[in-house]
């Protein structure tokens, strides 16, 4: 059985797959009762009762006796609920993790999305099948007029050209305060240019390249970030990279300036 779950304004409700309670939930959604909405069994009819009120949206399925290929989204999905995010002036949160989105879906989103981005928006993509295209898709949302505040794409399959992409987008960039791209596959090259577009930025703040095996010219180009004045970096999250000791001393060097950095994790390098 799958379940999903969509805020609006702070009120929560749960999902189910039976088609009798997702006619009662739209009904009693249409009638304005309640602030709270959820999505997956039947995209047209749950996005059809959204209002303009919604403010986070969030799809998780769950694998049950189902298998993924039969609960992923569907082209026709990723469309309603685009058009949804086109009605909902509010929104401020899109949470879509484990859904096995990919590139294609991606599209369709943004469709929606780079429509209505005016105020403050997060954007979480965890555990999906996000690549190097998607990423470029994304990157149109990381601007010198950018509002886009957190994004997350932990867990897909952007390679060193994804990197690029964020590296180019993010050079100006004065509204991205999280980014997590852990257990992708940047790889040294990917993760340079990624972090020379960080560099003279100053509203990131929580940073996380976990598992991307990253090494030498990575942490050279994060060197220079930390010891930047402008910086305001306060979280960062290295672990699991193919940084040597010489690295991470250089890193460290780095740190020696910096007044800013709280977190600061390097479990599961190479030569640790």
């Amino acid at each position: 059985m799958l379940s999903t779950l969509v805020k609006i304004d702070g009120l929560w409700l749960a999902w189910f797959k039976p088609l009798k309670v997702l006619q009662s939930l739209v009904s009693f959604l249409r009638n304005n009762a309640t602030k709270q909405l959820l999505a997956h069994p039947d995209m047209e009819q749950i996005c059809s009762a959204v209002s303009p009120r919604v403010k986070c949206v969030k799809d998780s399925l769950t694998y049950l006796a189902t298998k993924p290929d039969k609960t992923r989204y569907h082209i026709s999905d990723a469309n309603c609920l685009a058009k949804s995010v086109l009605d909902s002036e509010n929104m401020t949160t899109l949470v879509l993790q484990s859904n096995l989105i990919d590139d294609d879906l991606l599209r369709m989103l943004m469709t929606g999305l780079i429509k209505v981005l005016f105020h403050d928006f997060s954007i979480y993509l965890s555990h999906n099948k996000v690549t190097n295209h998607g990423v470029r898709l994304l990157s149109k949302l990381l601007g010198a007029r950018s509002v886009l505040t957190n994004l997350n794409l932990a867990d897909n399959q952007v390679h060193t050209e994804g990197g690029r992409y964020l590296g180019r987008a993010l050079r100006g960039n004065d509204s991205l305060v999280s980014l997590n791209l852990r257990l992708n596959r940047l790889v040294d090259d990917g993760g340079r240019v990624l972090l020379e577009g960080l560099h003279g930025n100053s509203t990131i703040i929580d940073l996380n390249l976990s598992a991307n095996s990253m090494g030498s010219e990575s942490a050279n180009a994060l060197a220079n970030i930390l010891a930047d004045p402008c910086s305001r970096l306060s979280s960062l999250d290295l672990s699991c990279n193919d940084l040597t000791e010489q690295d991470l001393k250089h890193v460290m060097i780095a740190l020696d300036e910096n007044k800013v950095l709280l977190g600061f994790h390097s479990l599961g390098v190479a030569n640790e």
